[in-house]
């Protein structure tokens, strides 16, 4: 069934509220997204905030594996796309597995059938849906993961393999909760969400990254070209002359907030799932191993 604009809008609303646990704590939410990038004056404040507001909150967040003291992040938003010290995430550039794009939980792992993506709470996604602009032929029966990555996870996304960025694609859309338990098969998420597309060349075949927006997330940024920031609400897409390179583990796009990254990789043999749904995960983990 499709749905007005506004009805989506009134979703998204409802939803939010529902999270944040009423008008008044919603109303406070939205205050601080505005104020996320807003820069705190005191390393003192700063301190005092993140450890005993934001990380009370979301005790995951592992303060001994940010690249630089907690203090030192100017606002939140810089906490939410912190580095990690590469010593805790360490690439292994020998094997040819596709590797975990973020830190987060997997909430789907497998084969596709056919052109259908997955089953989340009795939702049925397929690639078209997923991504408009895209041939999908060459990814039916193909492989595909599901990371969701919760407010204390680092927001950064990584390339899962050595790989040439062969095009972006924008695609417009709502920030309905992309978290597990509010996603509704009327409302489905990553059909109507703002989204990310990552067209990758690896060795083992082409393979996509799906960035998907969720609540508050108001950008998706890419660190090697600042420019690109489409704001139509139109389908954009790019291309780079040459192709930009990327190695294994290589920092390729930014969250700001809550989202999740969905990787696609082509039909092949040899390719077996290296972690289970609803496990932990770190970027630069595998998430298949691939024989061969």
């Amino acid at each position: 069934m499709k749905r007005s604009r506004w009805a989506i809008k009134l979703e998204q609303f409802r939803q939010a509220k529902r999270i944040h646990g009423g008008l008044l704590l919603l109303a406070v939410a939205l205050l601080g997204v505005k104020l996320s990038r807003v820069p705190i004056p005191t390393r003192r404040l700063r301190s005092t905030l993140y450890r005993k507001v934001f990380m009370k909150k979301y005790p995951d967040l592992i303060e001994s594996e940010a690249d630089r003291p907690i203090e030192e992040y100017a606002s939140l938003n810089a906490l939410f796309t912190r580095g990690i010290r590469p010593e805790c995430r360490p690439i292994d550039t020998r094997a040819p597995h596709f590797l975990s794009p973020c830190d987060g939980t997997v909430q789907e792992i497998g084969r596709l059938h056919g052109d259908k993506l997955l089953t989340l709470k009795g939702i049925e996604y397929t690639l078209e849906s997923l991504l408009p602009g895209i041939d999908t032929a060459p990814f039916e029966n193909g492989h595909v993961a599901v990371v969701f990555l919760s407010p204390a996870d680092c927001h950064r996304v990584f390339s899962p393999q050595d790989a040439q960025v062969e095009e972006a694609v924008h695609v417009p859309g709502y920030r309905l909760l992309v978290h597990p338990p509010h996603q509704r098969a009327d409302y489905p998420v990553y059909t109507l969400n703002e989204r990310l597309i990552l067209r990758l060349k690896t060795p083992r075949g082409v393979c996509l990254l799906v960035l998907v927006a969720g609540w508050g997330v108001g950008n998706i940024r890419l660190p090697w070209d600042r420019t690109f920031r489409p704001r139509s609400r139109r389908l954009v897409r790019k291309t780079w002359s040459p192709a930009p390179e990327m190695r294994r583990g290589d920092w390729i796009a930014t969250f700001e907030l809550g989202s999740t990254v969905v990787l696609l990789t082509q039909p092949q043999a040899g390719v077996v799932p290296a972690v289970t749904a609803n496990q932990r995960v770190k970027y630069g983990q595998p998430l298949f191993t691939c024989g061969g």
